[in-house]
């Protein structure tokens, strides 16, 4: 019995796949490939659906920058509508390079670093790479094992997060010959013996922590504390804190150890942390958080407490998270190049891999070079509601006396 059209369609779902959408449209000249039952499509099948050449299909899915928008759209669209995907380990073998890059980015509890990897992954993929991500927990960051477990997947180049590595890191990235670079770390000297080569991408923590001293000093806070992230295992958090500590030293500023804590980033811990010193009826009319999850943490407390920032204290912060605009109030916070540091650091990658300007050029001028490998991005202070003139420190007010006088603290 001869079958109508429809009810062919849903008998045999293989049929002739080249056929256009509108009956009238023209179609290839090349002979078609008729798709049968449990045969894949290949490169020659997407070619000729897209009416380009099996060469510029490898171009637009391996090296898309090197073809033109409506030619890529047009094979990409050929790909989805057969469900085409490149055999990868064949192409591995005769280019001996596997279009991957591995990124080990520890987890410090709710932090910047998803904005990061985005920038990284986003920037890697329109240059044809793919990015695979290690995200083991910060105390697990420096076992070889897991940078191991990287290279023998066969990546091209690694991003490592800071530059706080053991030696096992960077011997077996040397034994391997495998271009790597180091984000959110400022200067590769850090390194240690025989880095000052090493490429890195951040910008400088000291600077962005003279920014927040000096401008609550210039609101004439003479007695602060200090909110900060661990400092144990995180050179990122020392280097930080060593810039306050500097920069609070040299306006003679009073840093207060009953309104000094180090604890976990995150909410929960930023919350806890500002109760603490409350309840230590430390005397301070300013508070400088390591990052915005602790402030964020820190101004609920303070609510909580009905103690009026900035009015009562003063809160500034770092990193300018989407949130931070959107708090009560609004936090004062120096904006960092987060998304910046990971486009930055696909663009270097790129180009040790490909070579010289082969990578998509910034959007404009930022950053500046501070040596043959490092790049330094800029910052900038974003001052918003909670932060204002030095007042009465909380631990002088009475919950729920929102309107007392306020006085220099003592």
């Amino acid at each position: 019995m001869r079958r109508s059209p429809s009810s062919r369609a849903s008998a045999e779902p293989a049929v002739d796949l080249l056929l256009t959408a509108s009956a009238g449209a023209p179609q290839p000249a090349s002979p078609r490939p008729y798709l049968t039952p449990g045969r894949r499509p290949s490169i020659v099948d997407v070619a000729a659906l897209a009416g380009v050449s099996a060469g510029t299909v490898s171009r637009a899915l391996s090296r898309p920058d090197m073809v033109n928008e409506a030619t890529r759209d047009r094979v990409l669209a050929a790909a989805d509508r057969l469900g085409y995907v490149a055999n990868g380990a064949a192409r591995a073998l005769v280019e001996r390079r596997t279009g991957t890059i591995g990124a080990l980015i520890p987890r410090y509890g709710p932090s910047s670093f998803p904005m990061m990897v985005q920038g990284l992954e986003n920037t890697l993929a329109e240059h044809g790479y793919t990015m695979l991500l290690s995200a083991p927990d910060h105390r697990r960051a420096r076992d070889p094992a897991i940078l191991r477990s990287l290279l023998e997947r066969g990546v091209d180049a690694v991003v490592l997060l800071g530059s706080d590595h053991p030696p096992s890191f960077h011997t077996l990235l040397q034994v391997h010959q495998t271009p790597f670079v180091m984000v959110w770390a400022e200067r590769p000297e850090e390194a240690g013996a025989g880095g000052a080569d090493w490429p890195c991408v951040g910008y400088d923590e000291r600077a962005a922590a003279a920014l927040v001293v000096d401008h609550l000093a210039a609101l004439g806070h003479r007695r602060v504390g200090i909110l900060s992230g661990r400092i144990d295992d995180n050179a990122r958090a020392r280097r930080r804190l060593h810039g306050l500590i500097g920069a609070i030293a040299r306006h003679g500023i009073v840093l207060d150890p009953a309104a000094t804590v180090y604890t976990d980033y995150g909410f929960r811990e930023g919350f806890d942390a500002m109760r603490e010193i409350l309840a230590r009826r430390a005397r301070v009319s300013a508070l400088i958080c390591g990052n915005d999850y602790l402030a964020a943490g820190a101004l609920a407390a303070l609510d909580q407490a009905a103690v009026a920032v900035p009015q009562a204290l003063s809160i500034a912060s770092f990193n300018d998270n989407d949130f931070a605009a959107y708090l009560h109030p609004p936090l004062t916070t120096v904006r960092t190049p987060i998304r910046l540091m990971g486009e930055h650091a696909a663009r270097l990658l790129i180009e040790m891999l490909r070579g010289p300007h082969t990578a998509s050029p910034p959007a404009a001028d930022e950053g500046q070079w501070t040596g043959l490998a490092a790049r330094l991005l800029p910052i900038e202070l974003v001052v918003r509601g909670s932060t204002g003139p030095a007042a009465i420190s909380p631990a002088d007010r009475r919950p729920g006396s929102r309107d007392r006088a306020a006085r220099a603290p003592r």
